[in-house]
């Protein structure tokens, strides 16, 4: 007998698909659940308008990725996730940028020039680079950029350890990587430790609340981190064109 695919797949409850003319003393909590959600959303954007635009808003600012323009959607998603306080959203979505803009310079370095939509050689070698680069490995493309003296050993070697940090502990939640060499992100009293303690702490439980911590505290340096390599791999591209 063949097993069925996704048994249990629909078997997930939403309140908004229940009946209330079958329930009429659901109607009024669903109301109240609705409009406590409303204000949570509200709290949410309200506060980062207030208090935490002014701090993160240089990062909306940012103007000169000249030759990576594609990203900048990418990184306005990025400071709004700070803005508003998901600071995983933004760490991952700031490793998208990282790992998009290795990418770009690979192509625009393969493609010998800037994009011209006027000129169909430049369109064509453009194609060709990103057939080759699109889909292969951060790894793979860190190594390229080695090759292209777009990166240094000792920038790769960096990149490398960075990407298993926060692209690959994020990416496939590996809190090993994400806390490797960090203090402990959550605080035990000195009283409460023993061995039991330490034990539990090991729980996904309690290693999802330190990575949501380091996440916090992190997240910010890691945009900062990755504009910074953007605006050099930007310039080690531009170099090999004015060699051209």
């Amino acid at each position: 007998m063949k097993e069925t695919k996704w048994k249990f797949k629909g078997h997930n409850m939403n309140f908004l698909d229940v009946n209330t003319a079958d329930f009429p003393e659901s109607k009024e909590l669903l109301e109240i659940i609705d409009e406590s959600k409303k204000k949570e959303l509200k709290q949410i954007f309200e506060d980062g308008l207030t208090i935490n635009y002014e701090h993160y808003k240089k990062y909306l600012f940012e103007s000169n990725f000249f030759m990576f323009k594609d990203l900048e959607d990418n990184i306005k998603e990025s400071v709004h996730c700070l803005i508003i306080g998901s600071f995983i959203a933004s760490i991952t979505n700031t490793n998208l940028i990282l790992e998009r803009a290795i990418k770009l310079a690979l192509i625009q370095y393969e493609a010998g020039g800037l994009s011209n939509f006027d000129d169909e050689k430049i369109i064509e070698k453009y194609i060709k680079a990103d057939e080759v680069y699109s889909g292969k490995s951060l790894d793979k493309n860190i190594q390229k950029c080695i090759k292209y003296n777009i990166l240094n050993s000792e920038e790769s070697q960096e990149l490398k350890e960075y990407k298993l940090k926060f692209r690959d502990g994020f990416s496939h939640f590996t809190p090993k990587n994400i806390l490797k060499g960090e203090s402990k992100m959550i605080s035990i009293p000195l009283d409460s430790q023993n061995s039991k303690m330490e034990r539990h702490l090991k729980m996904p439980t309690y290693q999802a609340k330190e990575v949501k911590m380091f996440a916090r505290q992190n997240a910010e340096a890691h945009l900062k981190y990755v504009l910074g390599i953007i605006n050099h791999l930007q310039y080690k591209v531009l170099e090999k064109f004015k060699q051209a």
